[in-house]
């Protein structure tokens, strides 16, 4: 393989491996920094819980990712716990202790005896901890947890609590959530929406100018903890970053088409998430044989990219 190929090779490596392309990347979205931030500020407390709740495709997961990568860099050692809820017809305190250690792999045998459960899922917890003493309990979809799973879920955090190890909650969950709470107030235990559900927070997709600016910036700036990864446009487009072409002075041109595009009804709710994804992709697939010095996107390549994204 000659010089040249092998350049046109790594370059096809890295194009079929992108974020950006496979509509995976992980971008520090406004929403998604607060999240972020309002977690940060609870886990100071030796038990505190969040909850969030979206319409479908707004980025949740997205999100979720994003929170545990920042607590593992911000809390060293932290041990992060990650269930889904799921209607289960046969709910029983057995069937949330197995949850447990399934999610945390648990190599051991699982007792059957419901006493020696909690116990195992308890050591297993407090083992998962660390050095930091700090487990984070993660539940997506919790719009499908039941007020006797709550109660359990609650005895497993007292448990914990109870061996000095601080439980930071966090719910991810459908619009839906917001009923539950209303269930919980009404037909649980008062002290269940307040342990759980206190905070109640909206997460939303994309609806302003800002929203836009903020991850258009993240796409310009270097990645990594240290900073000091490459940036996405310089990845992708190596030769027109070095020419000083930044996605981020494209703001006014993809905003307009945007406002213009966009039912009104859609952007005022959020764009969601898999949308905006799907545009960047094609927007990147547009041009990706025309990286230089001089690159510029057309409105036709801009309407284009746009209109596959909301027909995805």
């Amino acid at each position: 393989m000659d010089v040249l190929n092998e350049r046109d090779a790594k370059r096809e490596k890295v194009w079929h491996e992108h974020p950006i392309i496979c509509e995976c990347a992980v971008l520090p979205t406004r929403s998604v920094r607060d999240a972020v931030a309002r977690v940060l500020r609870i886990t100071r407390k030796a038990r505190a819980s969040i909850a969030f709740y979206a319409d479908p495709q707004t980025g949740k997961s997205s999100c979720i990712r994003a929170i545990k990568r920042e607590l593992e860099r911000r809390i060293p050692g932290v041990g992060i716990v990650s269930l889904e809820a799921v209607d289960d017809k046969q709910q029983a305190e057995g069937r949330l202790l197995i949850g447990i250690l399934n999610a945390i792999d648990f190599a051991g045998k699982i007792d059957r005896d419901l006493a020696m459960k909690r116990e195992q899922v308890k050591r297993a917890l407090i083992a998962l901890s660390g050095d930091a003493r700090h487990i984070v309990i993660v539940i997506d979809e919790a719009q499908e947890v039941s007020n006797d799973e709550f109660v359990w879920m609650k005895a497993v955090i007292n448990g914990l609590a109870e061996s000095g190890v601080k439980v930071t909650t966090i719910l991810f969950g459908q619009r839906e959530l917001v009923a539950r709470k209303t269930d919980l107030d009404a037909h649980g235990r008062s002290d269940l929406a307040k342990r759980f559900m206190k905070k109640l927070v909206p997460f939303r997709g994309l609806r302003v100018r800002k929203d836009l600016s903020t991850l258009l910036e993240s796409l310009d700036k270097p990645s990594g903890d240290d900073g000091k990864e490459a940036c996405y446009t310089s990845n992708l487009f190596p030769e027109a970053f070095e020419g000083g072409f930044r996605f981020h002075n494209w703001l006014g041109a993809f905003w307009d088409r945007l406002a213009l595009m966009v039912p009104q009804k859609m952007l005022s709710a959020g764009l969601p998430m898999d949308i905006v994804a799907a545009f960047l992709a094609n927007i990147c697939m547009e041009q990706k044989g025309h990286d230089g010095p001089e690159m510029t996107i057309s409105e036709p390549v801009i309407d284009k990219a746009l209109k596959l994204a909301l027909q995805d």
